[in-house]
């Protein structure tokens, strides 16, 4: 199993992928994926529980689930998005999971999907994301994760609910009674950064989401994030991005008068 880290994106990150006879391994990310069966058959799992995608079939993964893909013969498009593209249900079902991530879209959301591209405006974006959101939850159960098989994921709900407060490797050690050097020591060869610096790169996604789609000031979206003093927040955003809060917030403004 690996962290796909190409999936930490922004919180306007969408990527769509057209792909043929898929085995992908066990792996977890921290946004939203569907897979859309466009022909064939398609093996999956999900959080070790199996499921049998055919044609017209899509699977919604939440993140941080571990996911794989096994098929010999079929197509399949995957749309993998930012939670914060669909904040307000991502919030309302904070440290839940579908208890059957397997739908059939209708003509109607599968045109919508298909609208997309990894250029569209953030609008169009959010648009289309919710309404298949919107689509998805309308009779689906969700349940708590279920972590008895590997407690390590508990790491990330545990981070998901606190990275905007107190987030520390010793508070995670402690909630979940786990050993502080063993998650030390595993979250980094699992996901490929420490921990600090993955709650950092969580807080930095959401400063950008507020920087572009609020008036609150500096200070603000760098309390709100979770950072605890706006030198700290500067001096990580800078290093991230290579500019300013306020100089990333002016070029987006820019950019949407062109």
């Amino acid at each position: 199993m690996f962290y796909e880290f190409r999936n930490f994106g922004d919180s306007e990150y969408v990527r769509i992928d057209t792909e043929n006879n898929m085995n992908f391994p066990k792996h977890i990310h921290q946004s939203f994926e569907i897979i859309l069966v466009t022909d064939g058959v398609i093996e999956a799992g999900v959080d070790d529980r199996a499921y049998t995608l055919r044609k017209g079939d899509a699977l919604f993964v939440f993140p941080d689930q571990v996911h794989s893909l096994k098929s010999e013969k079929s197509e399949h498009v995957t749309f993998v998005f930012s939670p914060l593209l669909v904040n307000a249900y991502s919030e309302k079902l904070k440290n839940k999971v579908p208890s059957n991530p397997v739908f059939r879209p209708d003509e109607h959301i599968t045109k919508a999907l298909y609208s997309l591209s990894a250029d569209s405006s953030v609008m169009l974006k959010k648009g289309v994301l919710y309404s298949v959101c919107a689509a998805f939850d309308t009779g689906t159960d969700y349940i708590p994760p279920d972590y008895k098989n590997n407690r390590f994921f508990e790491i990330f709900s545990y981070i998901e609910s606190n990275y905007t407060k107190e987030c520390s490797l010793s508070g995670a050690a402690k909630q979940i009674g786990m050993n502080y050097s063993y998650i030390s020591r595993d979250f980094k060869r699992l996901v490929g950064i420490n921990f600090n610096d993955y709650v950092n790169l969580l807080r930095l996604n959401m400063a950008c989401h507020l920087l572009k789609n609020t008036d609150y000031s500096v200070t603000e979206c760098s309390l709100e994030s979770g950072f605890g003093s706006t030198h700290t927040f500067n001096r990580n955003f800078k290093d991230r991005y290579g500019v300013t809060p306020n100089q990333y917030r002016q070029s987006f403004r820019e950019q949407k008068k062109r």
